[in-house]
């Protein structure tokens, strides 16, 4: 059996004062908008990078298509 001494660091870390309630059980109401995309890896991959007729940016990158206008950087 592997030794997990992180196990006794997160039982450890709760204060014996909490108490905890339904709500914490409950996934949290949020969500993430993706604003832009930095960055490409291109150092693994093929032929993924395409123009659109209006000169337009084509290509994908952590599983996201991306479609970049290369004049308002959007």
């Amino acid at each position: 059996m592997a030794v997990k001494p992180w196990l006794g660091v997160v039982k450890n870390s709760v204060p014996s004062s909490h108490r905890p309630s339904k709500s914490d059980s409950m996934p949290p109401n949020a969500s993430l908008d993706l604003e832009y995309i930095f960055g490409y890896r291109c150092h693994d991959t093929r032929n993924n990078l395409r123009y659109t007729n209006d000169g337009k940016i084509l290509y994908h990158t952590a599983e996201v298509g991306i479609v970049l206008d290369p004049k308002t950087n959007t």
